[in-house]
């Protein structure tokens, strides 16, 4: 059946003589990929229990066995953290205190994380459509997502969680600051971007890069109107934080933003021993000397000195190291950022593809600049603002699962304009073979 291009650049296509909108969609490839990838091996469990070594598990753990945020490390129980973001670990802990710490929560919870990835696809039909690209694209960078599959179904970190939850914000984003409303719907949409910095604190750079983008081809009046709404979204987002920020002053007497593990993480990442990916420091031995969740005598020291002063201390202590070693940092650096771009996912069947969409997604943001500047500029932020913390620290695969969706859309418009493009040179090609219409010179 041939679609016609108008009814795809405005959101809905006809099946069987019934309008197939863009909802329709979205629900058919939420339903195609959850179960494409709940059978797939990126997708199939690894573990059948919720009791894993990773720092978000055991902090979940012991919300939901203790009712105490604390204790992320594996080596010896430190107390109260601030180690990982709050967000996912609460809903990690409702599910451990809800269906169980066995085979009842490991599905559970590989359910909702499924679901987080499914959304993200599912989304994209509608965030194309609100980018002015019509819903085509969005359709085939969900086609990319669930046929290259880069992503790995791991539901003790909060990567798929923070993925759903930057295509909900994007697509409302975009929405609203096209057109703002009343203070109500600002503060709403500021909500939601509270618990996603509260999920990631690293998407609270989107929240001042978004609604600019999304705003940026409003007329005079409406775009002042997006600036006042801007300042009601952040007071909104402010509020959604407060009370974690209140429970970490009162935990710990010191002011942070979300976590306070940076120190640490930066000087785990950049040390003599340091290599650019976690798996690497893991099998070298670097992250046992530098780290305290495999190390109980780290750990033992976040106990003697708290762990804001001992995260401050390594903050220090990172801050020499790359001052007195610049190269060595800058080489870590660069290679870190190679990893980011161009990760190994596994095995060349996911890494191989997922670079040349790679690759593909930057002729796509450029063709999208010339033609569609509010989508170029959403995406680049995307693209520019999000990943800038993970070329200072060590680099793991899971770190670029929250914007794959980022990528997959540029290269999806790429691919489609070159479709298009060599649609019409093949037509003009026949034309010219074919010569003039001669019908038109016979008198009637």
């Amino acid at each position: 059946m041939r679609l016609p291009s108008d009814a795809i650049k405005k959101g809905s296509l006809s099946c069987l003589g019934e309008p197939l909108t863009t909802t329709h969609i979205a629900i058919v490839i939420f339903s195609l990929s959850f179960l494409i990838y709940a059978f797939s091996p990126q997708g199939s469990p690894l573990t059948y229990e919720l009791t894993q070594p990773g720092e978000v598990a055991r902090v979940s753990l012991s919300v939901a066995q203790r009712g105490t945020f604390g204790d992320p490390y594996s080596s010896l129980p430190t107390g109260f953290t601030a180690h990982v973001a709050p967000a996912y670990v609460f809903l990690y802990a409702a599910v451990a205190k809800l269906a169980g710490v066995g085979r009842a929560g490991a599905i559970a919870l590989w359910s909702l994380n499924l679901g987080f990835l499914a959304l993200q696809f599912a989304l994209l039909p509608v965030l194309t459509d609100q980018l002015g690209l019509g819903i085509l694209p969005g359709i085939c960078a969900a086609v990319f997502g669930v046929l290259v599959q880069p992503y790995r179904v791991l539901p003790l970190w909060e990567s798929l969680f923070t993925g759903a939850l930057l295509v909900v914000v994007c697509a409302l984003t975009l929405s609203y600051f096209k057109s703002p409303s009343d203070w109500q719907h600002s503060v709403l949409l500021g909500f939601l971007w509270g618990i996603t910095i509260l999920a990631n604190p690293q998407c609270v750079l989107l929240l001042f890069a978004w609604p600019h983008a999304a705003a940026i081809e409003n007329s005079t009046e409406q775009l002042a109107r997006a600036r006042r709404a801007m300042l009601v979204v952040a007071a909104g987002a402010a509020l959604a934080c407060l009370p974690w920020f209140i429970r970490n002053y009162q935990r710990f007497h010191s002011v942070f933003f979300v976590r306070d593990n940076f120190g640490l993480e930066l000087s785990t990442s950049n040390n003599p021993c340091a290599r650019p990916t976690l798996l690497e420091n893991i099998n070298t031995g670097c992250h046992f000397k530098t780290h305290p969740n495999p190390n109980p005598n780290i750990a033992g020291e976040v106990i003697d000195k708290g762990e804001v002063r001992f995260n401050q201390e390594r903050l220090q202590q990172a801050l020499n190291w790359i001052s007195s070693n610049p190269r060595a940092f800058a080489s870590l650096t660069g290679r870190r950022f190679v990893k980011f771009w161009f990760p190994y996912l596994a095995s060349l069947r996911y890494a191989i593809p997922t670079g040349i969409l790679t690759t593909l997604s930057f002729a796509g943001l450029a063709m999208l600049f010339r033609k569609h500047r509010r989508a170029a500029w959403m995406l680049a932020s995307t693209l520019l603002l999000y990943p800038l913390v993970h070329y200072f620290v060590q680099f793991e695969a899971r770190y670029r699962y929250p914007i794959f969706w980022a990528t997959f859309l540029p290269a999806a418009y790429a691919m489609l304009e070159f479709i298009y493009w060599l649609r019409g040179a093949l037509q003009v090609s026949t034309s010219a073979t074919e010569g003039p219409d001669l019908r038109v010179l016979i008198p009637k």
